[in-house]
């Protein structure tokens, strides 16, 4: 029969196996664990990453649309600038086209030279300073009357309004003024209606006389 002693040694050996078993258990069961939190975590370091990229982009958007926009505010602001400074320089230009038919009267009173007595010599003299004082005014807000006569046609500030054919120029020439043209601060208020000289149109392939 055994002894005592071999019965506890045999009956200890299973204990230590079945030991090892479970502590192996532990152990996958904890690698398992630890893989499955890997994974949950890259997961979502995935999905973190997918929306800041996103983020990033709308970001990027909202930047883009913000900077437009600005360039947009901006360009109206000059814009209604720029409108606010044209109406405020070209303000009378309706009145002071007005004001030249007043000025146009007075130019056909003063070059009609009737013959005057002394009564109407003293009226003529006040149309005369009236005149004056007119272009004075004209002056003083910037309004200059074209010099036209003897310079070449422009029809960007004069209308004509009769020509003549002529041999002595090469170039068609302002030979009558009709009406003054007028230019109020650097854009014309009224173009001068003029009468032009052309040149001659020769005929380079004239018939044979018969």
């Amino acid at each position: 029969m055994p002894s005592e002693k071999n019965k506890l040694k045999i009956s200890y050996v299973p204990e230590e196996k079945e030991d090892y078993n479970r502590n192996d258990s532990k152990l996958e069961i904890k690698k398992i664990k630890t893989n499955l939190t890997t994974n949950k975590l890259q997961e979502k370091l995935k999905k973190q990453e997918k929306l800041f990229k996103k983020v990033l982009k709308e970001r990027d958007e909202l930047k883009d649309k913000y900077l437009r926009n600005l360039a947009e505010i901006d360009n109206f602001r000059k814009r209604m600038n720029k409108e606010k400074e044209n109406y405020h320089k070209y303000i009378l230009s309706e009145f002071l086209i007005n004001l030249l038919e007043i000025f146009d009267n007075l130019e056909r009173a003063l070059n009609s030279q009737p013959n005057l007595n002394n009564n109407e010599k003293s009226i003529f003299s006040g149309i005369t300073m009236i005149h004056k004082q007119l272009i004075e005014f004209l002056k003083k807000h910037n309004t200059v009357e074209m010099k036209v006569l003897g310079k070449p046609f422009d029809p960007n500030f004069h209308q004509a309004l009769s020509k003549e054919e002529r041999h002595d120029i090469k170039e068609p020439i302002v030979v009558k003024v009709y009406q003054k043209g007028f230019i109020y601060n650097d854009k014309l208020l009224r173009p001068s209606l003029v009468k032009v000289a052309v040149p001659v149109k020769i005929d380079k392939n004239p018939k044979e006389k018969l």
